[in-house]
């Protein structure tokens, strides 16, 4: 009789591509779990009862029929570290037994999970259509001001595309020193012009670079790696195969993944780690991978040689500022920017995935696809009650909070940045949520007096197709 153990189990996950296929040459990813995994997957069944008088003969019929009408979604949860990295410039670095994604750049262990969180398809998949993902100004312009809208002109446009918008983000002057992209557009080749709003002309772009137009990487450099939720606004999500080989030739896979919600916990005295829950849509037995037409999955930055990159989330900081051009931007008494430091808190990002069942009569009806609902980010955070010198540590963040004035703003507009593993240096990784509101902290009375705030993350537009509620930007270190 063999048994099997927890620490013996290990997870490949199979991102596929945008039209739900696994192709020949598609990359794979090994991913270290933490002890709590778990997946399950349970029968919906329904029962037919009989509830008659007494017969003439002094006998009543008591019976009970049961079905089986259906399987419901898998459910699957696991935890994973935050670890960022330097990818090797090679494939196969060292002894053979590591690979990599052989391209010296910005990388997470878990990022395909990331990307499934926020996006359709899968990391670089190769799309007929791009959005642009940064701009270099020629020409200032003058007379413009900030928040104005600007639509992208020229390149081509692809087939039923749209041009790309951007909005002014600062000033030197009247003059646009900074823009802020606000949809991608899409096109085949870059567009090359701009159509000046309001007062302001003269504002033109040297160039436009294009990026993959529906995988959440935004871009990716030997310096940082940046996603975003922008491509998240679609009805279904990026799916998986998550192999769980448990030892003894016995691999479970967990067919039509999809990644419902990650939660970041800041844990004074811990790792930063992800919690990962999701669904799929029926569990099968294997003796091994099965997935074959891969002879390898990047594992690097996870293996046990690899420990510069793990995250302390006791140097974790938080910036918290009103927007310059917000609801809270105008309040009277609000300061540029708080001094807020952490003793606690989480965020979690929240898809509210529903899979669609059958339901069919004479069968046993199984998941086919999943939807996607609302999506919720927000969170909770808890720091000391304290003052400082220049007026800006909780103290006073939550007295201009409950001023006069800013009880006057019905829904917050404050920029809020999670430095997860320190304001600068290696490895950190930073989740921005520029447009959150945010309730005013509840004080808890303990030998030091503390205070408890939530917070939820919102788009600037209600109706935008195009979600700017969550920016990550991840930077590794280069493995030894």
């Amino acid at each position: 009789m063999a048994l099997f153990f927890q620490r013996d189990a290990t997870l490949r996950v199979f991102p596929n591509r945008a039209d739900g296929t696994f192709p020949s040459g598609s990359l794979a990813f090994d991913i270290p779990l933490l002890e709590g995994f778990s997946f399950s997957q349970s029968t919906n069944a329904s029962e037919i009862t009989l509830s008659e008088m007494e017969s003439t003969a002094g006998s009543s019929r008591r019976g009970r029929k049961a079905f089986n009408d259906s399987l419901a979604p898998v459910e699957w949860s696991f935890s994973t570290y935050l670890r960022p990295y330097i990818a090797s410039n090679s494939v196969n670095p060292g002894s053979g037994s590591t690979y990599s994604w052989g391209d010296a750049k910005q990388h997470l262990v878990d990022e395909c999970l990331w990307n499934a969180l926020l996006a359709k398809s899968r990391i670089d998949e190769a799309t007929s259509s791009q959005a642009v993902v940064s701009v270099v100004i020629n020409a200032a312009g003058t007379g413009y001001s900030v928040g104005d809208v600007l639509t992208f002109t020229g390149g081509t446009l692809a087939s039923g595309g749209s041009h790309a918008t951007a909005k002014v983000l600062t000033l030197s002057g009247s003059a646009v020193a900074t823009i802020e992209m606000v949809t991608g557009g899409n096109y085949t080749v870059a567009p090359t012009g701009v159509t000046d709003v309001g007062a302001g002309s003269g504002l033109t772009l040297t160039s436009a670079t294009l990026g993959e137009s529906e995988d959440a990487v935004l871009e990716r450099t030997a310096l940082v790696l940046a996603m975003d939720s922008s491509q998240s606004n679609v009805s279904a999500l990026n799916t998986m195969t998550l192999e769980f080989n448990v030892g003894s030739s016995t691999v479970y896979l967990l067919n039509k993944a999809v990644v419902n919600s990650a939660t970041v916990n800041f844990d004074v005295e811990g790792i930063a780690t992800v919690e990962w829950s999701g669904m799929a849509a029926t569990i099968t037995q294997e003796a091994a991978f099965t997935t074959t037409n891969v002879a390898r999955a990047i594992n690097e930055g996870g293996t046990s040689a690899d420990t510069e990159n793990f995250i302390r989330n006791r140097l974790t900081a938080m910036a918290v500022a009103p927007k310059t051009s917000g609801t809270s931007a105008g309040v009277s008494g609000m300061k540029s920017s708080y001094d807020v430091t952490l003793t606690g808190g989480s965020f979690s990002i929240e898809n509210n995935l529903a899979y669609l069942t059958p339901e069919e009569l004479g069968v046993v009806n199984k998941p086919i696809e999943h939807v996607t609902g609302v999506r919720n980010i927000g969170g909770s955070f808890t720091c000391y009650l304290a003052s400082n010198a220049s007026d800006t540590g909780s103290k006073d963040f939550y007295e201009d909070l409950t001023s006069a004035a800013a009880l006057d703003v019905i829904t917050h507009d404050f920029d809020m940045t999670f430095k997860v593993g320190g304001s600068s240096g290696t490895p950190r990784v930073e989740f921005r949520m520029p447009q959150s509101h945010v309730e005013v902290p509840t004080h808890s009375i303990e030998d030091v007096i503390s205070l408890e705030s939530t917070f939820t993350s919102i788009q600037s537009d209600l109706e935008s197709n195009t979600p700017d509620d969550l920016n990550i930007e991840s930077y590794g270190v280069a493995l030894a």
